[in-house]
């Protein structure tokens, strides 16, 4: 596993282009976001999307989301009413995961029985930048229950995943706290779970 500094939020420039190859080529990746840290791959890699799906997070039941750089490219993946793009224009990026139809783009092998989404996007360079410049959105699930917290977090997440991830960006102590889920499939939202971003 390759641990990346960061500065201003992002490795350097070689080093970034180096994840984005690697993503491409099915590897996974340790991210910060702007509630914990997540494991991604690109949508785009099936291979990828089988090792995210086969990673031992911790978690009984794995949520896993899409990470988008902006609103626009959320659209390309999930179904926007009106009102959702409103709300949603006014919280982004933020720490809100939005469940939504999906469209035709998001493979069916990470689809919900109701064909729904989660998408999120993160007020993080990390999550903005690697989307944008993959050219395609992240599959991402938390890892926080791997991190023992205080100061062995990355060395936990090191310890736990090294024969699994390729990547992991350190960005020190995540104040751990989960984002807040808001379904907007129906007429009307409704906030499933109240977690960090405020509505």
């Amino acid at each position: 596993m390759n641990i990346l500094p960061l500065y201003d939020g992002l490795p350097k420039a070689r080093q970034l282009r180096q994840l984005l190859t690697a993503l491409s080529n099915g590897e996974l990746a340790i991210i910060p976001t702007d509630t914990n840290y997540a494991a991604v791959c690109s949508l785009g890699s099936k291979k990828g999307i089988n090792r995210l799906y086969a990673l031992e997070t911790g978690r009984h039941e794995k949520k896993i989301t899409l990470l988008c750089a902006d609103l626009k490219d959320i659209s390309l993946y999930a179904d926007i009413s009106n009102p959702a793009y409103r709300l949603m224009k006014s919280l982004l990026p933020g720490p809100y995961t939005f469940i939504l139809p999906a469209s035709r783009l998001v493979p069916k092998m990470v689809l919900t029985k109701r064909r729904t989404i989660g998408v999120r996007s993160p007020d993080h360079a990390a999550c903005l930048t690697i989307p944008a410049e993959l050219g395609t959105a992240l599959l991402a699930v938390s890892v926080k229950d791997i991190a023992t917290g205080g100061e062995n977090s990355i060395l936990s997440l090191e310890s736990a995943l090294q024969n699994q991830v390729s990547y992991l960006f350190d960005a020190g102590n995540i104040d751990s706290e989960s984002s807040t889920i808001i379904d907007m499939t129906g007429s009307e939202y409704e906030v499933i779970r109240q977690g960090k971003g405020k509505i």
